[in-house]
């Protein structure tokens, strides 16, 4: 992955945070801005958190591209 690609932040199958990479350390993605949060399959438009930087949460990250 590289900076700028497109990642899933994967809870499980229903839960995760989708986002665009902004920082890269030893290979493993530390930010990413958060573009989307998806809770037991129903988008959370409202959270403060969207178009923020934040750090991976969850148990791993996925490519989307």
């Amino acid at each position: 992955m590289k900076i700028g690609d497109k990642i899933r932040d994967v809870e499980d199958g229903d839960c995760y945070f989708e986002g665009i990479v902004s920082e890269i350390v030893k290979g493993e993605v530390t930010k990413y801005i958060l573009t989307k949060i998806i809770w037991s399959g129903e988008e959370d438009k409202d959270d403060k958190r969207l178009k923020t930087e934040i750090s991976p949460e969850w148990w791993y990250i996925e490519s989307l591209e």
